[in-house]
């Protein structure tokens, strides 16, 4: 009789045991196994869209209430997907004929524009600062701030490059003609996770290229 106590005693303790220490080794087990990330950005279709003008400069005299010397540019893009939160930025690529002219110091302040951004945050305008941009060589890159949207979103944004402001400072012509025309490219890129699924548009592109009819950035009159 006391060994069948004795027996039933230990069974009913044990069995006690492997029920307070079952829960702690799964939640061990579940701590122990990483955890996998989950997919946040997917672009289904992208349509990006360059357009602008460029008004030459007249290096000669100031011709009064007129400025010349400058290239304003506007990008559009429709995106459908979903985007969680990343940053988007938009590059230009002048002409290699604007090389010179880019490289000098007075360039990047004579940058000015502005950015909408259109999602589930709302449609908003920001100003670009200087910090938003950087001048690599001929490409430009603007920074858009965070983007949330789900279904379809939407990046706007108004350019305008004062190049007659650099060009004052300098006796000599900085931009080299073209007799086919000055070729403008963008493209809009966001700051996509390793873990995203995919990263480029399945279909389309936010890329597009403008060619201007204007074969020299300097009026000869």
């Amino acid at each position: 009789m006391l060994k069948k106590k004795f027996f039933i005693g230990v069974m009913g303790l044990a069995l006690g045991c492997s029920l307070v220490l079952a829960p702690a080794e799964v939640d061990a087990k579940k701590k122990q196994k990483p955890e996998e990330p989950e997919s946040r950005t997917l672009v289904l279709t992208a349509n990006g869209n360059l357009t602008g003008s460029v008004v030459p400069y007249y290096d000669k005299e100031e011709i009064p209430g007129f400025e010349t010397g400058y290239i304003d540019l506007h990008y559009r893009s429709f995106d459908t997907g979903f985007v969680d939160g990343d940053n988007s930025y938009l590059t230009i690529e002048l002409p290699q004929e604007f090389a010179a002219v880019a490289k000098q110091p007075t360039f990047k302040e004579n940058i000015s524009g502005r950015v909408q951004r259109k999602g589930l945050l709302g449609d908003r305008w920001f100003t670009y600062s200087e910090n938003d941009i950087t001048v690599n060589g001929t490409r430009i890159a603007f920074k858009t701030p965070k983007e949330f949207w789900l279904l379809h979103g939407e990046v706007n944004a108004d350019i305008s490059i004062n190049y007659g402001n650099v060009q004052k400072l300098y006796p000599i012509r900085l931009i080299q003609g073209n007799q086919n025309g000055y070729v403008f490219r963008s493209a809009l890129r966001r700051s996509m996770a390793p873990w995203d699924p995919i990263q480029e548009p399945l279909i389309g592109s936010n890329s597009d290229t403008m060619m201007t009819n204007y074969t020299s950035a300097y009026w000869d009159f």
